[in-house]
């Protein structure tokens, strides 16, 4: 069974996935997805006396080994979520259910 076109058989399935994930899925922005998490349970602004800054800003520069850490834990609970999966040890992630949803429309 081919699933693209430009595929040819070789062994083992590794380049299958390689091939799909290349071709048709676009790549987790996790720092983005962390951020609009962060942005949806904390207020749009922190004030400081008479200072207002924007939250998100704020705790990335203030404590970037906190935001580093606090992102980790985002990726390896949508990771055991089973929300994203990654192919590559880590470096790249993309939506389960995209590549699900690609596999049913073209396994026909």
């Amino acid at each position: 069974m081919r699933i693209t076109d430009d595929d040819g058989p070789e062994y083992g399935t590794d380049w299958i996935v390689e091939g799909i994930l290349n071709a048709n899925l676009k790549p987790v922005d996790l720092d983005s997805d962390f951020e609009e998490s962060v942005r949806d349970s904390y207020p749009e602004t922190t004030t400081i006396g008479w200072m207002s800054f924007d939250t998100v800003t704020l705790m990335k520069d203030q404590d970037p080994i906190s935001w580093d850490c606090a992102l980790g834990e985002y990726t390896s609970h949508e990771e055991s979520d089973e929300q994203i999966v990654t192919f590559d040890n880590g470096s790249t992630y993309y939506r389960n259910n995209n590549l699900e949803k690609f596999i049913e429309e073209n396994s026909e």
